[in-house]
């Protein structure tokens, strides 16, 4: 009777127009002043320990207004980590990308639907092909039908990055169909489209789509979801449907709405300088085995930590990598890259902050300026994949893990990523993050290559960005500054929110009181249906924990001789649960 009804009676009691009186919500706490110097002392004691490796973390609250920079160490030869150093974003440039095709959609610029091809006909499905499995012999195929916007943001195109065929992921090569894509993608002008190529330069559009043409899909259209190129090609698709370049685009939608003046796309016009101090390349030399030529080049030993400038020779296959972490400066009118939409925007964390911010408020900064409605903000929470999928390396490298970024447990959005539903533990049995909580649809992160990462939680309002300025994991070497804010955020987090200082929140709206007309009404279908059933007794409290209002209907005998009343004592069974999930 009750579970029948309960959503009908909760419907009926809302439709009142009376304000209700609105208890006070908890406001947020400030960060502690105490834990905020204890966490400092942990970066510095880091640093010291790890020859002076540069580290920053920036943590914010929204809701309070409150922002937090922790910095230690270098972050070049003899200059300290600082609120003006420039760090490469790397893949974390991907959610700014999702949010710019967002607004394309919203101002109906461009459809999810629309073919790729329509502003890059170099892409036109009839002269792509795509990798495939007939009778077990890997055979490329003409594709199937046109790529997407959609296609894109999903990372369905079938495109890959070249990072797979070298470094320590040459492994996958050796696996992979036998039709050599991944050792071509390392060898040629394909290798570093979104950043720089192998003179230090971005590559130029159409060097780039005229090499990429010549090599199948690693997957059809629309099929499984790959980290590749696609937010790249999405980013010079959204540019040229503008006709702007992709950086004027970024800086006019996102950038400039939002106040991040260090933020530019791994380019500069000469004669221009950044608006900070664009960090170094500190890395620890990875093993022997992570070389393409299976030695560690002349001047370099293994586990050694080296300043990029120090090296004076650098191995094919680590050469590309290394020349992501620089910006190019050329006599071009505007940015000549293919879009760097994937990972090739530079700034400080400080900037990162304002777009998270925004992010983390419904698509209005800090300064008030909406960079989105709040409908199209919404969309941003979806996912760009099917259910369960997650986001897969190559074939057949479709999970890398069990609960991390790459695996079934992940949800790809538009940009970034969140834990799927129910996606609380590893095999161990262990949660992932526990106060972060990733199966949360308000929670959200990802990674760049470099060293860098951020997560946001939308209900509590909190968010965080950091890293170092170190060589891509990819290539066998340790990202040590990432693992150490990896390992300890959650706990931070939690720890500065331990602080009892209130902070400032606007007054929420005044939901509607119950509708008193609607109390009557619904008590009677309790004394009719216990009538029915010979007095059997019943009983539902129902609140509004945002008005203080509450509202008890009961009928019929709790025991024989006694009606149910408000003192009667229910046994709760199963609900007991929740309360042991609590403690």
């Amino acid at each position: 009777f009750i579970k029948r009804n309960f959503n009908r009676w909760v419907a009926t009691l809302m439709q009142g127009e009376a304000q209700g009186v609105l208890v006070p919500p908890p406001m947020p706490v400030s960060f502690d002043p105490t834990t905020i110097q204890e966490i400092q002392k942990e970066f510095d004691d880091w640093s010291a320990a790890n020859n002076n490796r540069g580290v920053q973390l920036v943590i914010g609250n929204a809701k309070t207004g409150e922002q937090q920079t922790f910095s230690a160490g270098n972050a070049s030869k003899g200059k300290k980590v600082s609120a003006s150093t420039i760090f490469r974003m790397g893949g974390m440039t991907k959610i700014m990308g999702g949010m710019l095709a967002a607004i394309a959609f919203e101002e109906g610029v461009v459809r999810p639907s629309d073919p790729i091809s329509k502003y890059i006909p170099e892409l036109v499905a009839g002269g792509l092909t795509a990798v495939e499995s007939v009778d077990g012999v890997t055979v490329a195929k003409p594709v199937k039908r046109e790529l997407t916007f959609w296609d894109c943001l999903g990372m369905k195109c079938g495109f890959s990055s070249s990072q797979w065929g070298m470094g320590t992921m040459s492994a996958a090569a050796a696996i992979s169909p036998a039709d050599g894509v991944l050792p071509r993608l390392a060898a040629d002008k394909c290798s570093s489209a979104m950043t720089t190529a192998k003179d230090g330069k971005l590559l130029r559009p159409a060097e780039w789509l005229g090499c990429r043409k010549q090599i199948p899909l690693i997957a059809q259209p629309g099929g499984r979801s790959y980290y590749g190129y696609d937010y790249d090609v999405l980013g010079m698709a959204l540019a040229r449907a503008y006709k702007k370049d992709a950086e004027t685009l970024m800086r006019e939608k996102i950038w400039s709405k939002l106040g991040m003046d260090s933020a530019f796309m791994s380019w500069l016009r000469t004669g221009t300088s950044p608006k900070g101090d664009v960090a170094e390349m500190y890395f620890r030399v990875p093993p022997a085995s992570s070389f393409a030529g299976g030695a560690v080049p002349q001047g370099m030993r293994a586990g050694q930590s080296m300043w990029s400038s120090d090296v004076a020779v650098w191995d094919e296959g680590m050469w590309n990598l290394m020349g992501n972490f620089n910006y190019e400066q050329s006599d071009d009118a505007a940015y000549p890259g293919v879009s760097g939409y994937g990972e090739g925007a530079m700034m400080t964390f400080g900037d990162f902050a304002k777009f998270l911010e925004a992010f983390v408020k419904r698509g209005t900064g800090a300064n008030g300026v909406e960079v989105v409605c709040e409908t199209t903000w919404r969309r941003l929470l979806t996912p760009t994949v099917s259910d369960d999928e997650g986001m897969g390396f190559l074939p057949p490298f479709r999970y890398m893990d069990t609960a991390g970024d790459f695996s079934k447990q992940s949800e790809w959005r538009w940009g970034y990523a969140v834990r799927r539903s129910g996606a609380q533990s590893d095999e161990a049995g262990s949660p992932s993050y526990p106060y972060f909580p990733e199966s949360s649809a308000s929670v959200g992160q990802w990674f760049g290559s470099f060293g860098t990462m951020f997560k946001f939680d939308i209900e509590s309002g909190l968010y965080g960005v950091g890293g170092e300025n170190t060589f891509s994991a990819f290539t066998g070497s340790k990202q040590l500054g990432a693992g150490f804010i990896r390992r300890n955020f959650n706990r931070w987090v939690a720890t500065l929110m331990q602080g009892e200082s209130p902070g400032v929140l606007p007054p929420p709206p005044a939901p509607s009181a119950f509708d008193p007309s609607a109390v009557p009404e619904i008590q009677k279908e309790f004394d009719d249906w216990s009538r029915a059933n010979n007095d059997r007794g019943v009983q539902l409290v129902i609140g509004n924990a945002k008005t203080g209002e509450q509202q008890t209907f009961q009928a019929g005998y709790a025991a024989k001789g006694k009606k149910v009343s408000a003192s009667t004592i229910f046994r709760m069974g199963g609900m007991t649960k929740i309360m042991g999930g609590m403690l």
